[in-house]
């Protein structure tokens, strides 16, 4: 695994934590808000929150996320968007309207980075 695809994964896997005890710390207020609880029922709902969102995080956010970003796919994308940068400053190292032949090699460049290998 290498040090790039590591932070991609841990940049998303915070961001995904993030989402969830957000999403589940509005849901919390909510109903402490909506029910009237008092000051105990409401220090329980936050903490069965704090804990869902713990067990969100594990079960699912950090599976989905090493799922999604498998090293494979992180290699393969990041190949395929250096490949499509490096058509376009190819594309505008010529001053002049880009040609066709420019323009196909270009796109080939950035086609080819996903065919299989």
């Amino acid at each position: 695994m290498s040090r790039r695809n590591f932070f991609i994964r841990t940049v998303v896997a915070v961001a995904g934590d993030l989402a969830v005890g957000a999403a589940l710390a509005a849901a919390c207020s909510w109903i402490i808000q909506a029910a009237a609880l008092s000051a105990f029922l409401g220090f329980l709902a936050w903490m069965v929150a704090i804990l869902a969102t713990l067990a969100l995080s594990q079960c699912v956010v950090h599976p989905a996320v090493q799922f999604v970003l498998s090293d494979r796919k992180l290699d393969r994308s990041l190949h395929a968007l250096s490949s499509l940068v490096n058509g376009a400053s190819d594309l505008s190292a010529d001053l002049g309207p880009p040609s066709w032949g420019q323009l196909r090699a270009g796109f080939g460049r950035f086609a080819g980075a996903f065919a299989a290998k």
